[in-house]
């Protein structure tokens, strides 16, 4: 038992393309911090919250999942206080709310000694998630919970990782958009059947993915990320100029470009980080001499995913 664990989880993007709802990476440079202080009590959950005005109490993320640990495990003898310290902003396709989730799942495991395995770990991170966008999916989070390419086995509730040889950069650009319950809007977006014909397509975009993230190759890569036959065409909407910005990008060398998750963010690759920052800026100048603001910048697949900052027992 610790009285005090503090973590940390990196930033994430999730579909990477054809990869919808089973597919992300960690990123480096944004993360959340969470803070997780144990007391005797009678199973009372406090938050609070820093950074980017995120709410603190019942309405963050974080209240959902020590909440459901401590229905999972019957722990109803400590009060959980909970600092949770933003540095990735919400509502931007860069999983904020799953690393947040992801930390907490962590944290408390580590805090009461609960020794979770990967599939529990998820599924308490989860929780977070489904309070976000209405329903679990455990892309982002698994993505922040072991770092590097994920995918997710949903059949056996396990998550596959593939941790890159090579420093692979990724390009952003976080146009200044909020729309409330973004996710859960992206979702309903999607649509609800898709032909035969469809699927074959999708389906050969997912095979290339896959084979470009084990050879590391980044134009094969690139390719399969750019070619997204369900998701990209429904959420394109939400993003203004998206098109548009797509296009500039491919036209000015970029090997692969698509939405980060439910957007409203966009990522592109390169193999050479000068260059990937040379077309993000390019999209970025595009969306504001159009009003749009925008910031960019490049970081890279990060190998590692959650990370115990300090236990104090």
């Amino acid at each position: 038992m610790a009285r005090r664990v503090v973590v940390k989880a990196p930033a994430s993007i999730a579909n990477l393309g054809p990869g919808f709802d089973i597919l992300a990476i960690a990123i480096e440079g944004l993360y959340d911090i969470v803070e997780v202080h144990v007391a005797p009590g009678s199973s009372r959950v406090f938050i609070e919250s820093y950074g980017f005005d995120v709410p603190s109490g019942e309405g963050n993320v974080a209240y959902h999942v020590p909440k459901r640990f401590v229905e999972k495990l019957s722990v109803d003898d400590y009060d959980l206080h909970l600092v949770v310290r933003k540095g990735i902003p919400p509502a931007r396709g860069l999983g904020s709310s799953g690393a947040t989730s992801a930390a907490t799942a962590y944290a408390l495991s580590v805090a009461l000694s609960a020794k979770l395995d990967e599939r529990d770990l998820l599924e308490l991170a989860g929780a977070g998630e489904a309070y976000v966008a209405g329903t679990r999916h455990y892309d982002n989070v698994a993505a922040s919970l072991f770092g590097g390419f994920v995918i997710l086995d949903l059949a056996r509730g396990r998550v596959l990782r593939y941790l890159p040889k090579t420093r692979i950069p990724v390009a952003i650009v976080v146009p200044d958009l909020t729309l409330p319950r973004k996710t859960g809007y992206a979702r309903s977006l999607l649509p609800k059947q898709v032909s035969l014909e469809l699927h074959v397509r999708q389906s050969s975009s997912l095979a290339k993915l896959l084979y470009g993230i084990l050879t590391e190759d980044p134009r094969v890569l690139g390719e399969a990320i750019s070619t997204d036959y369900i998701v990209e065409p429904s959420r394109a909407r939400m993003i203004p100029f998206y098109n548009d910005v797509k296009e500039l990008a491919l036209r000015e060398g970029t090997y692969g470009f698509n939405i980060c998750g439910a957007g409203p963010s966009v990522f592109l690759l390169h193999e050479d980080p000068a260059e990937a920052l040379r077309i993000a800026e390019k999209v970025r100048v595009y969306l504001s001499e159009r009003g749009v603001r925008a910031t960019a910048f490049v970081s890279h697949v990060s190998p590692r995913g959650v990370e115990l900052l300090e236990v104090v027992r």
